[in-house]
């Protein structure tokens, strides 16, 4: 058996996203403690004396479909304030690490996987402590072959997960399968209770009292599209959470959301309106952080039967009739969002440059005509407005599709709306040809997180996944094959023959900007952090005990994690950083610079 606590991370490094801090750590004013009937309690330093708040507000674009990491469709932030998994990724390396697994080892054919489990961590509501039971009952779940759920075609290399003892996990795969590792960070196999799992069934994840994780905060409640009220766990094994009460409001419109941090009713907000950045970065007592994302925006095609755009001909004619970059520049320029290069972002293993999707108004004329379609055709979008400028995305599309004689009809739908037509319905159920879709992984940065579940041909005829019912046998082979592959040149390889294929030769979508990760914040907020992490870690828990909302005084308290010493010095490069605008922050520095 070779055994490891660190596995060498697929491609070796990351590119730099985001870790928000916001969602573990922090607190809130007191106007918006009071408008979200929090409670407001102050905590204050034995060393210092420096008060805090206990709440931090954050508004959010949209809410979660469910809170069961099995199901769940939409962003998975607030889950993983919850839950967590057997694995996660290191932030200072990009390797993987020991998360509610201590250590692991593998056999020499890589068929067989151990885990040592951690002793005594517990779940957060229940109290009670994890062992390889949940562990098993968890996967068992996941990998039910009689009702398969959402995200059974990740984890189908499986095939048995058994416990020797109360603290051994034992995972042997069904065949060879190149990114286990990678897998096991995903939320999908995030740890569940096995009592409730037994008492809840497919009921778990809506009502607060059928979640349980070992997360740093457990559910309190949850207003569907209003607003998820969080408190910190006291049985949390990596030690106290930052802040007592975390609450998320839902609040869909980007202007609203910059007002509500104007006005100081949240503490921080996710993806502010492309029109509010800059005005937000010139706001006294307001910080905006941001980063080059993981993410992509794109219109993916309807490609089920008795759709023009089951038409490859049509499909492309389409990519040919968008002029992307000019579009990307005149919505996204101000922020720095530029037009993708390809179908993955470039931090992803097995990324492939294949440039803009390229503008030819001309070729997109002959191509509707060899479609029998000369004199142009009729298509329907669907556009959903919590994806920023979402609206005026499709209105572009509308204006150039126009001019090769494609008349476009713009339905633009509200977050539940979106949600819904994404979750395991049937072709006869989505009217719409093109609709509105964010592309990027499940958790880790492997091609296979961000391209095999979507794009491979839906064996159920539901759209479960593969949102679009788009269908390669080509792509199929491709994709299947890959991740069976355990050569990772050749893995290179056939992603690159399958990126050619879904993104300029049998198109799967017209793809856009490039997305940027953008968060914005009181100065109060302390510990907020950019660090070198793929999506899962978006709203990383790890660094959760090292944040809090200073109500006066400085702030000295950075704090008591297990991780304090690594993180503390990520936390004072975030204080240098900020001493240029504001410079009461060099306190900060100075106080931690020996530490760290």
């Amino acid at each position: 058996m070779r055994k490891k606590t660190f596995s060498r991370f697929l491609q070796g490094a990351v590119s730099m996203v985001m870790v928000a801090s916001m969602l573990t750590g922090c607190g809130g004013s007191a106007a918006s403690t009071s408008s979200s009937n929090a409670s407001a309690e102050t905590a204050t330093t034995a060393a210092d004396n420096v008060e805090y708040k206990d709440t931090l507000i954050v508004g959010e674009y949209g809410d979660s479909d469910s809170l069961d990491p099995q199901k769940n469709v939409s962003h998975d932030k607030i889950e993983r304030e919850l839950y967590e998994g057997l694995l996660e990724i290191d932030p200072d390396t990009g390797e993987f690490k020991g998360c509610l697994a201590e250590s692991w080892e593998h056999s020499d054919d890589y068929m067989t996987w151990t885990f040592h489990l951690r002793k005594g961590v517990k779940f957060a509501s229940s109290g009670k402590e994890m062992t390889s039971a949940d562990v098993v009952a968890t996967f068992d779940r996941l990998l039910d072959k009689e009702h398969p759920g959402r995200y059974y075609q990740n984890v189908e290399f499986i095939d048995t997960v058994t416990a020797p003892d109360d603290y051994t996990v034992v995972m042997t795969l069904a065949h060879a399968f190149g990114a286990v590792e990678d897998t096991l960070t995903q939320a999908c196999t995030f740890i569940l209770n096995k009592d409730y799992i037994d008492q809840y069934g497919d009921d778990m994840g809506f009502d607060p009292a059928t979640i349980d994780g070992t997360g740093p905060y457990k559910l309190v409640s949850w207003d569907v599209d209003e607003q998820v009220v969080m408190e910190a766990s006291e049985n949390w094994w990596r030690g106290e959470a930052g802040t007592k009460n975390l609450i998320v409001k839902i609040i869909p419109e980007a202007s609203s959301r910059a007002m509500a941090i104007e006005t100081g009713e949240v503490d921080i907000i996710d993806r502010p309106g492309v029109d509010d950045v800059s005005r937000l970065e010139s706001t006294d007592g307001l910080v905006v952080f941001k980063k080059p994302g993981y993410g992509i925006h794109g219109f993916q095609y309807n490609c089920s039967e008795g759709h023009v755009t089951s038409d490859t001909k049509v499909r492309q004619a389409i990519m040919y009739a968008i002029d992307k970059e000019t579009i990307c520049q005149a919505l996204y320029g101000s922020i720095g969002e530029t037009a993708t290069h390809g179908l993955v972002a470039p931090q992803y293993f097995g990324y492939v440059d294949l440039g803009v999707q390229p503008y030819d108004p001309e070729k997109a004329k002959e191509l509707l005509a060899e479609a029998g379609y000369p004199n142009g055709l009729d298509l329907s979008v669907m556009t959903y407005n919590g994806y920023n400028k979402g609206v005026e995305l499709a209105e572009a599309i509308k204006d150039y599709l126009g001019k090769v004689g494609i008349n476009v009809t713009i339905d633009s739908v509200d977050g539940a709306t979106f949600n819904a037509s994404m979750n395991g319905i049937t072709p006869d159920q989505m009217s719409w040809d093109m609709f509105i879709m964010g592309y990027g992984g499940l958790g880790g940065l492997d091609c296979d997180g961000c391209l095999r579940r979507v794009f491979v041909t839906s064996s159920d005829g539901l759209n479960t996944n593969n949102y679009g019912w788009y269908s390669n046998a080509r792509v199929d082979e491709l994709l299947n094959g890959a991740i069976v592959e355990m050569d990772q040149e050749k893995r290179k390889e056939m992603y690159k023959e399958a990126q050619q294929i879904l993104y300029l030769d049998d198109p799967v979508a017209v793809y856009f900007n490039l997305r940027s990760s953008i968060f914005v914040m009181t100065d109060k907020v302390e510990g907020f952090s950019m660090l070198n992490l793929p999506r899962r870690a978006v709203s990383c828990s790890a660094s959760g005990s090292l944040c809090r909302r200073k109500v006066n005084g400085y702030y000295k308290d950075f704090a008591r994690s297990w991780a304090t010493k690594r993180l503390l010095r990520l936390c004072c490069q975030s204080a240098k950083d900020r001493i240029f605008q504001y410079g009461r922050y060099a306190a900060v520095n100075r106080l931690h610079t020996e530490q760290g």
